[in-house]
C-alpha cells in the first residue's frame, strides 16, 4: 500500500499520468519532457509546501532544465495536491 499523505504512490501515479498527457499535448515523449526518476522522486519527496515556487525548486535541484521546469511544475502541484486531498 502506498504512502498517505502529500507524497507516495498516489502522487507518484497522478504526476506520471499528467506528465504523460502534457508530453501528448506538446507531441513528444514522456522521457524527453522530464525523467521518469525526478517526477518519482519529487512525489515520493514533495517538497514542504507543495507549492509551485517549492516544486519548481526541487525540479531545478534534481537537474531539469528551465523549459522543463515551466511545463512540468503545474502538473506536479496538482498531483501532489489532489494525492493530499484523497
Amino acid at each position: 500500500m502506498g504512502r498517505q499523505g502529500p507524497g507516495g504512490r498516489g502522487a507518484a501515479v497522478r504526476g506520471a499520468g499528467g506528465v504523460s498527457a502534457l508530453a501528448e499535448r506538446l507531441g513528444m515523449p514522456a522521457e524527453n519532457l522530464i525523467t521518469p526518476d525526478t517526477v518519482r522522486r519529487v512525489c515520493w519527496e514533495p517538497p514542504q509546501p507543495g507549492d509551485r515556487q517549492a516544486v519548481a525548486s526541487a525540479l531545478g535541484a534534481y537537474g531539469a532544465r528551465a523549459w522543463q521546469v515551466e511545463q512540468v511544475t503545474p502538473v506536479l502541484v496538482a498531483a501532489l495536491a489532489s494525492a493530499a486531498d484523497a
